[in-house]
């Protein structure tokens, strides 16, 4: 049997999810309730869509090896990672020699999938006695002895993930932007609209998708302040991750470039939404990620700034308020992280090149670029 993903909407105005299907054309039961669940509990579509494939991949591997997922043992998972390590057309049933070639998936990706699964294992084991919380629980933190974890004062929440299968992968510092490339950016948009966008993502860190899904109401002009407000079915499918609200202080430049924005180009135009389309049709209606997506393209091109996305604009918003010596859970607020483990995990390289800086300068280490 074969298995794929399959998009769908429960009603007209309902959120968008998916499901895996079968052959038959019919949902896998235990998937479909479990993406089900993730979607009720308000899971954003692309987690879903994430997870989807993940468990059609998961559902590939059990038919091939004959296997009911309430039977899998820890021992037998760990060879399914070991099949999707295989390029895809290795993974066939049959296949027991393998070419000499690399990992046909990066480690993270093997992290977000291990992920899904705990997911759909913990969600099933907590339905069903006979089925095991396979990649572990999620555990309260306890501390050993007088010994408090790094940071642990800034942690919400009493759960961490403890898993008996480990994937380790490298993670790559985040691209920033300087200021000279961020203000080089907003000179090559020939739309108010546009430098506006840009200089929104720069000075409040927000996601793209929290920018995109905006009223006119969640800007404070008095107060300074832009709310980020959790919303349901927008039409451009933007969402607050997490659906966790924040208030985000931005600067009175900011809101310059908004009134200067409202007045030569979004005018009498009757809409609540912010980032809207001004200069093709649908006139009026919200920007998307796909719109985004071609102004970021052509400014790159435009530019030259090959690292340039709304993501290294809220990379850089953190590394400034970080190397400010801004509380690291005050930045996990403003960025609407989980808790401020997530920050410090992202933003670890910035203690060694800070400690770097601060040992070039008493002299201990020296600058090899000087010496040459």
């Amino acid at each position: 049997m074969s298995f794929a993903v399959q998009r769908l909407r429960l009603s007209d105005d309902g959120p968008l999810s998916y499901t895996v299907v079968g052959d038959d054309g019919l949902p896998v039961d235990a998937v479909e309730d479990f993406l089900a669940y993730l979607s009720a509990t308000g899971a954003s579509p692309n987690t879903v869509q994430g997870y989807a494939y993940d468990l059609r991949d998961f559902f590939v591997w059990l038919e091939q090896v004959c296997l009911d997922f309430r039977r899998v043992r820890l021992e037998v998972l760990a060879q399914f990672f070991d099949w999707l390590r295989r390029p895809k057309p290795a993974r066939a049933a049959g296949v027991f020699v393998l070419p000499d070639v690399g990992p046909a998936l990066e480690n993270t990706t093997l992290q977000r999938k291990r992920a899904a699964l705990a997911s759909f294992y913990r969600f099933h084991a907590r339905r069903d006695e006979s089925v095991p919380a396979l990649l572990g629980n999620l555990l309260a933190r306890q501390p050993t002895g007088t010994y408090m974890p790094m940071l642990v004062h800034t942690q919400r929440g009493g759960e961490v993930e403890h898993s008996p299968i480990r994937i380790h992968a490298h993670r790559n510092p985040p691209k920033t932007l300087t200021g000279d490339e961020v203000q080089r950016l907003m000179r090559a948009c020939s739309r108010r609209r546009d430098q506006f966008l840009i200089a929104l993502l720069d000075d409040s860190g927000l996601r793209i998708s929290e920018a995109l899904g905006l009223r006119h109401s969640d800007l404070n002009l008095r107060k300074g302040e832009i709310y980020i407000v959790p919303r349901e079915n927008n039409p451009n499918r933007a969402r607050v991750k997490g659906m966790k609200g924040r208030t985000v202080p931005v600067s009175p430049e900011l809101f310059d470039r908004y009134a200067s924005y409202m007045e030569s180009e979004y005018r009498a135009l009757d809409c609540d939404f912010v980032f809207v389309n001004l200069f093709r049709a649908p006139i009026g209606s919200p920007m998307t990620r796909a719109n985004v997506n071609e102004l970021v393209g052509r400014l790159k091109k435009w530019t030259g700034i090959a690292h340039f996305s709304p993501h290294a604009c809220r990379h850089t918003y953190a590394t400034r308020l970080l190397r400010a010596k801004v509380p690291i859970e005050v930045v996990a607020e403003l960025l609407g992280h989980a808790s401020s483990q997530t920050t410090a995990e992202i933003y670890s390289h910035l203690s060694v090149e800070d400690h770097r800086r601060v040992l070039l300068s008493a002299g201990v280490i020296k600058d090899g670029k000087s010496e040459r």
